[in-house]
């Protein structure tokens, strides 16, 4: 999966409302990563310890050494009879070198962030930022990895240990960290599009939210039904107010502070409605079809 994204509270009113039990969720205290959108939304990440990493290591690192004991056998070894000797025990080093470095750069560059060992132990690394990592940020930070790696990754464990966000050296250098995949499913309950009343255009400014946050808007009121009505408003509170402030909404503000998942529901109908239109669409002719068929059936 994809890490789902969670509203975090931070908000000192809305402190006095308990927390609320997702089955599944697991919460490690010191592991959260929070980071703000230019939208002003807090993000939430949890980070990953080191010995999840050194796991995921030791899987790659296998996974490493079998292709080097298979290039060696089958092409290295039977070449050198062939040709000259040093030149294929170069090849070889050559190759070795590509297969510590190049094997996690091209990993983390096309796999989203994952390795196998990443993969297998549910980790990614991302950017500080929250953003997905790119290729010079991997290449970066796994040429440091020899730095790291020095007593069996020592230093690369102390410096997690040393830092808030559990980075080696390498994530210091490239600006990244590593972060623990949170899969999980709730059941949701579909939008009432018809009874959604979206904003007036004479009520807000030009500014248009990005794609993650009306998703995020989505799964957030999709699955308002596993909290209580005044735990989801606490939590809507926060992201309604700081979209209400970059919108330039001007009008009703009770509809803001009192009725935060209303007016959520409403930015969201706004922003996607040509979308949601088309979709409202596709469900009315699938239920005309459904209705042609059983007149038919009724008729033979």
């Amino acid at each position: 999966m994809a890490s789902t994204i969670t509203l975090e509270e931070t908000n000192p009113d809305t402190a006095d409302f308990p927390e609320t039990f997702i089955p599944g969720e697991k919460k490690i205290l010191g592991l959260e990563m929070q980071v703000e959108t230019p939208e002003n939304v807090l993000l939430s990440y949890q980070l990953a310890g080191p010995s999840q990493r050194y796991v995921a290591y030791l899987i790659d690192f296998l996974i490493r050494t079998i292709m080097l004991i298979a290039i060696f056998m089958f092409f290295i070894a039977p070449m050198m009879g062939l040709l000259m000797p040093g030149a294929m025990l170069g090849l070889f080093f050559v190759i070795m070198f590509l297969n510590t470095w190049g094997y996690y750069t091209i990993s983390e560059t096309f796999f989203k962030g994952k390795s196998i060992g990443k993969h297998v132990c549910g980790l990614r690394v991302i950017r500080e930022g929250g953003y997905p990592i790119t290729f010079w940020p991997s290449l970066l930070r796994n040429l440091a990895r020899s730095a790291d790696s020095i007593i069996l990754y020592g230093v690369g464990i102390t410096s997690m240990l040393m830092t808030q966000r559990f980075q080696r050296l390498g994530d210091l250098v490239a600006g990244t960290v590593v972060i623990q995949e949170r899969s999980l499913t709730l059941p949701r309950k579909p939008i009432i599009l018809n009874k959604i009343k979206p904003l007036d255009k004479n009520d807000i400014g030009s500014f248009l939210p990005r794609d993650e946050v009306l998703s995020l808007i989505d799964e957030f009121i999709g699955r308002r039904h596993v909290l209580t009505y005044e735990r989801g408003h606490a939590l809507a509170a926060q992201m309604a107010q700081r979209l209400a402030k970059r919108l330039h909404y001007s009008g009703d503000e009770k509809k803001v502070s009192q009725y935060p998942m209303a007016f959520l529901a409403s930015v969201y109908k706004t922003f996607s409605f040509g979308q949601i239109e088309e979709e409202q669409e596709l469900l009315d002719e699938y239920k005309r079809r459904s209705d042609s068929q059983g007149d038919i059936y009724e008729e033979t």
